[in-house]
């Protein structure tokens, strides 16, 4: 039983309690469950209203049974698409009012639910999240939200909900239209109650915007700007931005014959076979289990470091509700650090991702200072200082002193080999790395490093304190460069060189954006910093002669201070009105070779046969990590899979 239905003083709930899980999906089952439930309903007379709430502490319901989606036959999922349309169909026909109590998660068939209901209330917590994100996965909402979203809060608001796949907080998804009122979870039942005293709800009107003309103009705006976004490499956004156009005109029953008809198409496509095992990968990834040794939990830490990196982690830790300790050396430094971390806090108050209260505890979690503190209460320190080994060897042989003796001691380098720091600290155990990628509050991944004399129990605590503050871990060995740094030098070295040799800029990033990667290789070095790529390619050099090289033209742009974005100048000079090729880095071309015409292949075949032989040495334990690293922590073009794929 997943779905139990009890009735008090002429009002029935539905409970749904998806047995031994602790999420509610919907797979054949349970909709066949609710119809026959709904039936029920249908044919008692002394019902007044219908209340549909879950039983799970964080998730409402959280969409269609993904494995089932990717598994089934063209007829099965045509026939799983037809069942799910009449049973919320036969919900949005009752004769009595209906109301969805939401808390927790409330996403895909979820919300496609609670829309075929008259009125949704969201509980105000912070694990309610509300939207329709079918199309990140290479599909599109089938079961009625292409259809009914446009309808309720109207074609404008709601395509850049689906296009994007966004999922909203509470107060975000009251202000969009997508629920009816948000309250404290305690009184989110009672809430929900009042609204059955409001009777049926009838379908807004949004003439203005859904008149033809308006909806032509509409399209056309959204069209042009998937193309920009995407380059026409996903096709589930152009297939949900036909649907949901069409839909505001006609017949609910044509428009729910055209989802069907798109996500048949869509199912088909190696894209989203490719988006589909990437959402299993990143599942995997906040459960799988790397040790069977248990962790320990971690309440304080210090970040040693308060530049950009080291800045951005104590920021994005503090709005995990861990305390932190952020050192640096000088006064100077730590006032810039913070001066950083409060412009973060700024910018998310001002979009609303933290509220004002939750902006001014997170900044109290954070204790600057450039006096060396004790730090035996630390459960984890960090050290995100200068990319130099010996100057990293200084600053944990203090920290071995300053801590306690089972403090988990991280460095967050990108590339230098850890083990060397071994030597100065005591209980080399507890050495490890954890490296954040920038900027840290947007970027899902950390790399663990483990070195050969990391502990179990050190990389359970990691693994699963990264879990904890929301980012997604991929355990990787201690080598040069790690995981994604190896396999990206490469092809940020041929970009390089192929500019160097005379080749245009815009054709050699044109050429990778076309391939699906969020911003070309000389593009990327410019925001990376030309100084820090040369840093890393001077330690993979050193460590892989036979292959890696330091590109000459990223050395003579540092020498002469165009670092990229952070001076203004790199292979493109910036400016307000957006970058251009900058004429200094066109100068220093020794040749007038044009890009090869296999531009694409060749670029991505490096990252491909990198990522291989990385596999190979066991740096990462499956193809899999590989790609989801990949994929996290570069934005390897998420429809193609990964470079293990290619």
């Amino acid at each position: 039983m997943n779905i139990s239905l009890t009735s008090t003083h002429g009002i029935a709930t539905l409970l749904f309690d998806r047995e031994g899980s602790s999420a509610n999906i919907f797979d054949r089952a349970t909709l066949e469950e609710l119809s026959t439930q709904l039936e029920q309903i249908a044919a008692d007379n002394s019902l007044k209203g219908l209340l549909l709430r879950s039983a799970k502490p964080s998730i409402f319901i959280a969409g269609a049974d993904l494995k089932t989606l990717s598994s089934a036959s063209g007829d099965e999922l045509a026939s799983l698409i037809d069942l799910g349309h009449r049973v919320f169909n036969q919900l949005e026909k009752l004769r009595i009012p209906t109301v969805a109590a939401i808390h927790g998660a409330c996403v895909g068939g979820g919300y496609e639910l609670a829309l075929a209901c008259d009125w949704r209330v969201a509980s105000d917590s912070s694990k309610t999240r509300i939207g329709l994100p079918e199309t990140k996965l290479g599909i599109l909402p089938a079961w009625g939200g292409s259809t009914r979203l446009p309808r309720l809060v109207g074609l404008p608001a709601a395509l850049p909900l689906v296009l994007g796949g966004k999922l909203l907080k509470p107060e975000a998804a009251r202000r969009k239209g997508l629920v009816d009122a948000v309250v404290p979870r305690e009184h989110l039942e009672s809430h929900s109650l009042g609204y059955l005293k409001n009777g049926k709800r009838s379908e807004p009107s949004h003439f203005l915007a859904h008149n033809p003309v308006s909806v032509a103009v509409i399209r056309k705006k959204a069209g042009d700007d998937l193309e920009d976004k995407t380059r026409g490499l996903y096709p589930a956004q152009p297939a949900a931005l036909d649907v949901m156009c069409r839909a505001v005109s006609g017949s609910k029953d044509a428009s729910f014959s055209r989802e069907k008809e798109a996500i048949l198409d869509l199912a088909r496509r190696p894209e989203t076979a490719s988006l589909m095992r990437l959402f299993q990968l990143t599942e995997r990834a906040k459960k799988h289990r790397y040790t069977e040794a248990e962790p320990r939990e971690i309440q304080r830490t210090a970040v040693i470091g308060a530049g950009v990196m080291g800045a951005g982690i104590a920021y994005w830790l503090s709005t995990r509700g861990i305390d932190v300790v952020l050192r640096d050396i000088s006064e100077k430094a730590v006032a810039a650090g913070m001066a950083r971390i409060s412009k973060n806090y700024d910018t998310s108050r001002r979009k609303h991702i933290l509220s004002a209260t939750e902006a001014a505890r997170g900044l109290d979690r954070i204790h600057a200072t450039a006096r060396p503190v004790p730090l035996h209460r630390c459960q984890l320190v960090i050290e995100a200082a200068s990319e130099e080994l010996e100057i990293k060897k200084t600053i944990f042989a203090d920290l071995s002193q300053r801590t306690a003796h089972d403090t988990l001691l991280a460095t967050n380098t990108s590339a230098l080999p850890i083990r060397e720091l071994a030597g100065s600290i005591e209980n080399p155990w507890r050495l490890l790395g954890l490296h954040f990628f920038n900027p840290v509050h947007r970027m899902q991944l950390v790399e663990v490093v483990r070195t050969d004399q990391t502990s179990d129990e050190a990389i359970a605590t990691a693994i699963a304190f990264v879990r904890r503050i929301g980012k997604m871990p991929v355990l990787v060995k201690d080598s040069p460069g790690f995981l994604v740094n190896r396999i990206l030098l490469p092809y940020l070295v041929e970009a390089a060189e192929i500019f160097e040799k005379g080749g245009n800029p815009k054709v050699i990033d044109d050429a990778m954006l076309d391939f699906g990667m969020p911003m070309g290789p000389l593009r990327l070095l410019d925001e990376v910093g030309l100084d820090v790529a040369a840093h890393v390619a001077h330690t993979l050099a050193a460590a892989f002669p036979d292959r890696m090289r330091v590109p000459a033209i990223a050395e003579k742009l540092v020498e002469a201070g165009h670092l990229g974005r952070k001076s203004g100048k790199g292979f493109y000079r910036y400016g307000k009105n957006g970058h251009e090729p900058s004429p200094k880095a066109l100068s220093l071309r020794t040749g007038s070779e044009p890009a090869p015409r296999d531009l694409q292949s060749r670029l991505a075949g490096l990252m491909a046969d990198e990522a291989r032989r990385c596999l190979d040495e066991g740096i990462a334990e499956s193809a899999d990590d590989i790609d989801l690293a990949m994929v996290l922590g570069t934005g390897f073009a998420p429809f193609r899979g990964g470079p293990m794929q290619i």
